[in-house]
């Protein structure tokens, strides 16, 4: 069964989803910290190396922001010299918005419900990409 890793990219963490092409499902599975511009990746290259998807799954989040173009170029250039997989933008536009929705009235701390928002932005660009394809 294929997977695929989807990715939604910030400025201090970035939400990681897995998602089943069989069945057309995602899940969240897990946070990267970004500090200083810069990605965890040795754990990005271990959450490749335990998932080994087919392809990646960026969410483009059509923002004028150049900080945050400059993390997603160099994410983008990451995967590609470093594990060659086809990347795929999707357009994320409101899934961060949808992601603290869900967590309204929740009693969470506002770590978790961060982390928690983060990985399921990256859920629904994976379950975005599913539906458009």
């Amino acid at each position: 069964m294929s997977t695929i890793l989807g990715f939604d990219i910030g400025l201090k963490r970035t939400g990681v989803a897995s998602g089943q092409c069989l069945t057309k499902t995602a899940s969240p599975c897990a946070t990267i910290d970004v500090k200083n511009g810069r990605h965890d990746w040795n754990k990005l290259d271990a959450l490749i190396e335990e998932w080994q998807p087919s392809s990646i799954i960026i969410g483009d989040p059509k923002s004028d922001d150049p900080h945050l173009g400059k993390a997603i170029n160099r994410f983008k250039s990451h995967i590609q010299q470093n594990h060659k997989l086809p990347i795929i933008e999707v357009d994320e536009t409101l899934t961060s918005s949808e992601a603290n929705q869900a967590f309204e009235g929740r009693s969470l701390s506002l770590d978790k419900k961060t982390q928690l928002r983060d990985q399921l932005a990256a859920t629904l660009i994976v379950e975005s990409y599913f539906s458009d394809s």
